[in-house]
């Protein structure tokens, strides 16, 4: 599935910029609610504050890396290569890293849970994402049953909270591009091909 057209950035750079703040803008969220480390007691009203902050987080990052929004981390490799106008070794690099952290199995969690649990090809995050948080889809919802498993949902937003490294060296790079100018526009009639080899993006999720 390609790039929605609605809200679509007006440039490759936008799409930079756009990434950058939204990027800044959840690792706060991250920060502010991290919880301080001690062991709660299972069932507590503590433990449940816990767990809606993991879920609410899980959901923020949901747009850097599901390959078709607009801030996502493959459409923001692409944009780092095109934009690099000056071939600046520090972005190329930076992106490159930032790719090879970045797997088909944060975007899919299944292949994560597999080990620990017998998962039906339905049960799947999304479910919770789709049915219960983000929309109200009837499909999904009943889907999601298995939500209230809190350990069990942990343990898939646990394998999306891994894409948080090739996050923040994205942000990383993308701010220190943009900081020293180093990143501009690219001209649609002046980008070859080569430009942005297919094999060091990550791919599309399977559906």
């Amino acid at each position: 599935m390609g790039e929605g057209k609605r809200g679509k950035p007006g440039s490759e750079l936008e799409r930079l910029q756009i990434f950058a703040e939204l990027a800044t803008e959840y690792f706060r969220m991250v920060e502010l609610f991290t919880p301080d480390g001690e062991q709660v007691a299972v069932g507590s009203l503590e433990a449940e504050r816990r767990h809606w902050v993991e879920l609410f987080r899980a959901a923020l990052l949901r747009k850097f890396i599901v390959p078709e929004e607009h801030v996502s981390l493959k459409l923001v490799v692409r944009a780092l290569r095109l934009c690099n106008y000056s071939a600046d070794s520090r972005i190329a690099q930076g992106a490159a890293e930032a790719a090879g952290m970045f797997t088909n199995g944060m975007i899919r969690d299944r292949e994560a849970l597999m080990a620990e649990i017998a998962l039906a090809d339905h049960d799947l995050f999304e479910d919770v994402l789709y049915g219960r948080l983000l929309h109200g889809d009837a499909d999904r919802f009943r889907r999601s049953g298995w939500a209230g498993d809190y350990d069990r949902l942990s343990s898939v937003a646990a394998g999306r909270f891994e894409a948080e490294r090739a996050l923040r060296k994205a942000l990383g790079v993308v701010s220190y591009g943009l900081a020293n100018e180093l990143l501009r526009p690219p001209e649609l009639d002046s980008v070859p091909p080569e430009a942005v080899p297919p094999e060091a993006v990550p791919p599309p999720a399977q559906e």
